[in-house]
């Protein structure tokens, strides 16, 4: 037990994701397609230059929730779909093996690229 709690004190010495843009939104109020691919595009390149060994896997647990919503998952434009599934597959990869997603996220993960 206490070296789970000092494998957590390091871990929160880390580096951590920088990104603090909003991904989702509410209904009647969307980002607009210009915005949200940026954002997306500032995400992803932040997350291919992150390693798994030395980033606080803490800081990626918001945008992971955002990224794993329906919103992005099954939204109209392929740009964004593909930005999603980008930035979903590097989370994965940082945080392996230990997925900061439920089983049900996963699962619809799986499923938006067939959208």
């Amino acid at each position: 037990m206490a070296r789970g709690a000092a494998a957590r004190a390091a871990e929160a010495q880390l580096p951590g994701l920088v990104f603090n843009e909003p991904l989702s939104w509410r209904a009647g109020k969307p980002i607009p397609l210009s915005e949200l691919l940026r954002r997306l595009d500032t995400l992803s390149k932040e997350l291919q230059d992150m390693d798994q060994e030395e980033t606080d896997k803490g800081s990626l647990t918001k945008v992971a929730k955002e990224l794993a919503g329906q919103n992005l998952l099954h939204h109209k434009d392929k740009g964004v779909k593909a930005f999603t599934a980008c930035c979903l597959v590097d989370v994965l990869r940082i945080c392996a093996p230990d997925a900061p997603f439920t089983p049900q996220q996963l699962k619809a993960s799986g499923g938006a690229e067939s959208s």
